[in-house]
Formats: C-alpha cells, structure tokens, sequence
C-alpha cells in the first residue's frame, strides 16, 4: 500500500483521495505504531529523528517521530537555527497532531505514510525521521508539489508556531498591548483637530 500511495507521478493526490485512503489506512496504522501516546517503549525508547533533540510532544513511537521531524522541516528549530530562534519543534507543534480533539489526529497515520513512502524510494529504504533535515526538505518539497494532501499538516505546523506565545518576539511582534490607550499623540477622548466651521462644511 505505501507503494502505490504516492508514487512520483501521483504527487497530486486529490484531497477526497487523501481522505478516502486516511480512513482506510489511519486506524490500522496507528495500532501498529502509535499505541498508547502516553506510554514509552519498554527499551527506554527510540533514537531520536537526525538532528532533531526534542519530539515537541509527540509520542515517542514511530509515528511520533515521524511527526516531529516533520514539524521541524516545516518551521525548523533552534537545534538547527543558527541564531537560535525557536521553530515549531519548541513551542510543542508536533503535540498538535495527536491531540484527539483535532480533525488532524485521524489523518497522522496516513501523512506519515506518504512521508515515509517518498522518503524510502529517494534515499534507499530509509524512514522519513531517519534521514537528514536537507532529505527531509527534498521529500517535503516533493510531496507539497501540485495540490497535494501534505498542504494541510504543513498549515497546522505553522498555525502551531505562529500563535504560540514563544513565537512573538523572533517575529517582531511584541505581544498584547493597550493600543493607543496612554499614548500622548493619540489619546482617547481628546479632540484631535478643532472645528473652524458653524456646520462642518468649507466656507
């Protein structure tokens, strides 16, 4: 079934399509590889994707990782920012995904198929959290190519970080203020011209 998911020539997979094969293939995937999110793997867990030092809230399974280093090509975080600036990796984006009061969360299972089937046949049988964040922005670019499906999970990657509180100040926003509420140019409740007219009208 990955195979014939998303071939090369079937990066357009329709978004009816997209949600078709979700249904089909998201229950059945997320039993085999997400299990219980609140648990951890017996051997103390899995190596985390390549570059990456956090899951940012997903599970530490398969499906978790996949997911987190997806949120990190999308919005890449501080680990590989060489200012420092956070991305969606630190402000939990990757959490988002498997919050069950989402409409994403049924659909995780799927995008991590596609993601893993274009990430296997472009770089040898490997995983999409085993190869390097330069692959992984390869295989992004590919699957985003024409109206594809992954279009969505990218705009809830970047609703995460975007709206988060952390976000603000790398993005030169300043946070919640008063407006012009106090400011002596713009004062409410003072006049800001004077009528020169009895009626408001040019003499």
């Amino acid at each position: 079934m990955k195979r014939s998911l998303l071939r090369s020539g079937d990066a357009s997979l329709s978004r009816r399509e997209f949600a078709r094969a979700a249904l089909v293939a998201a229950a059945a995937f997320s039993a085999w590889a997400c299990g219980d999110p609140s648990s951890t793997p017996d051997d103390g867990g899995l190596p985390l994707p390549v570059g990456l030092n956090s899951l940012g809230g997903a599970p530490d399974t398969p499906v978790g990782h996949a997911i987190a280093a997806f949120v990190d090509t999308v919005v890449p975080g501080k680990q590989r920012d060489p200012t420092g600036a956070i991305g969606a990796i630190d402000v939990g984006a990757a959490a988002l995904f498997f919050d069950p009061a989402l409409p994403a969360a049924q659909f995780v299972g799927v995008l991590v198929l596609l993601l893993d089937s274009m990430a296997e046949e472009q770089f040898g049988g490997l995983h999409f959290a085993e190869i390097t964040p330069d692959q992984r922005d390869q295989v992004l670019t590919a699957a985003l190519a024409g109206d594809s499906p992954v279009e969505f999970a990218v705009e809830l990657a970047k609703l995460a970080f975007y709206s988060s509180a952390d976000a603000g100040p790398y993005l030169g926003y300043p946070g919640a203020n008063a407006g012009y509420v106090g400011d002596p140019d713009f004062t409410f409740g003072v006049a800001m011209s004077k009528e020169i007219t009895t009626d408001g009208n040019l003499p």
